[in-house]
């Protein structure tokens, strides 16, 4: 089963890259990516289903605050690196996005952009930036490369799984503007489900103050020109 994008690249102005179709500790797999189109209907009461709102509702809020409002829910364009199922990770390790899924989801990505609107992205967490970098979507931090690219140990796991070389490299590009294939801006941000940002991740406050202040002026440079 493949997830599927959620919105319209003819509208949006932003695509938001995530990681994982499925929820973090169950096997559910999301019609759409993020389960986004929960967001749009009144919220669950169940437990479960009440999982899958509040990862919809953390990536709108998300973006909402990193671009002070500016843009409607309706402009987002949403997607993953990958967007199958891929091997299930051992308990509380990430899954690992092989080399060849990661470049089978930038054709798709790059595919999604194909005439479209969007100036805007933001691209979720270490792996999936790790793969933008070394697959050459957006310039390349050799330090950040260097440090986040995955451990044999992972890869050769009879359950694959995603571990860094270095921990804490993230920090060095999360929240910096780079510009993808020369005409996108793109901006590296935690992965949703640390939104707000909370307990560890308070130590990225100032990679997010950055970046919304980066943002911001790029907005008001943009829109008068080019109607972002």
């Amino acid at each position: 089963m493949k997830t599927k994008p959620w919105g319209d690249p003819k509208t949006a102005n932003i695509l938001v890259i995530g990681h994982d179709p499925r929820l973090q500790e169950t096997a559910t797999i999301a019609d759409y990516c993020f389960f986004a189109d929960y967001y749009f209907q009144p919220k669950p009461e169940k437990k479960n289903e009440l999982r899958k709102y509040g990862l919809a509702e953390s990536l709108f809020l998300c973006i909402r605050d990193l671009t002070d409002g500016r843009f409607s829910d309706s402009e987002l364009l949403i997607t993953n690196l990958c967007n199958e199922a891929l091997n299930p990770s051992p308990a509380k390790k990430t899954v690992l996005i092989p080399r060849d899924k990661a470049e089978d989801g930038l054709k798709s990505i790059r595919a999604l952009l194909k005439g479209s609107k969007v100036k805007l992205i933001f691209a979720m967490s270490q792996q999936v930036n790790y793969w933008l970098q070394e697959l050459g979507f957006y310039p390349v931090s050799m330090e950040f490369l260097k440090k986040a690219e995955p451990r044999e140990i992972g890869v050769r796991n009879k359950q694959p799984y995603y571990e860094p070389r270095k921990h804490g490299a993230f920090k060095e590009v999360c929240g910096k503007r780079y510009v993808a294939d020369r005409q996108y801006f793109l901006f590296p941000i935690l992965h949703v489900k640390n939104y707000p940002l909370k307990e560890n991740f308070l130590t990225y406050e100032d990679n997010y103050e950055n970046c919304t202040s980066e943002i911001r002026e790029l907005i008001d440079s943009l829109k008068p020109r080019d109607e972002l």
